[in-house]
């Protein structure tokens, strides 16, 4: 369950010099207030959407929102959009948008830096290497384990199971699970297979 929703603080405070209250007509006392309003996921702050502001009367205490204004308080309208445009959000306030951003730019820097692998791999196959397949019928996963590695061939043996998640190695990748019989490809099998989608990834292991 995401938990999600809003919240607000208190951003500035400034007076609003030449203005009277337009309830007890007292010059010099009006104060500006603005406040910035965000949402947040898992009380995480994600971006700012709103930025109210309040006209107060520190000698009556009135308070106003600016759509709550007499016509006649037209100054003090005025002056309260001024200090709006003028005010910006707390940076913190961007922090969750900020996450998010990093995240999706590792993401793909690392999608990208894995396809640069794969192809390597694919070009200078080693015994070992392991290729993830996807079954077109039953949209599932299975691998594919490199028993020896030719000039323009590679041999290799087929895992026994199947499962849905996408990167299958770590559930998978068992000896016992593998059959016997070896099955050869060549390398333009094996580019034909990654071009169509049925082979998604390759895994070497670090020496």
């Amino acid at each position: 369950m995401i938990i999600y929703g809003t919240n607000g603080s208190h951003v500035r405070t400034e007076p609003l010099p030449g203005v009277a209250c337009p309830a007890c007509h007292t010059a010099d006392r009006m104060h500006a207030s603005v406040f910035s309003r965000y949402i947040h996921i898992y009380w995480v702050p994600l971006l700012p959407y709103r930025k109210p502001a309040v006209a107060l009367c520190q000698h009556c205490q009135g308070i106003w929102e600016l759509a709550q204004l007499p016509a006649e308080a037209d100054d003090i309208k005025q002056a309260l959009r001024a200090k709006k445009k003028a005010t910006r959000a707390p940076w913190w306030q961007w922090s969750g948008l900020a996450v998010l951003t990093l995240g999706v730019v590792w993401a793909a820097d690392a999608s990208i830096r894995d396809g640069h692998d794969n192809d390597a791999f694919l070009a200078a196959p080693r015994a070992g290497d392991i290729y993830t397949v996807r079954n077109d019928s039953s949209r599932n996963y299975s691998l594919l384990k490199v028993v020896r590695a030719h000039a323009n061939t590679v041999d290799v043996i087929a895992s026994a199971y199947e499962t849905d998640d996408s990167q299958p190695v770590k559930k998978l990748n068992h000896a016992q699970y593998f059959g016997k019989d070896t099955v050869t490809l060549t390398h333009l099998d094996l580019l034909g297979m990654k071009n169509q989608g049925q082979l998604t990834d390759v895994d070497r292991e670090t020496e």
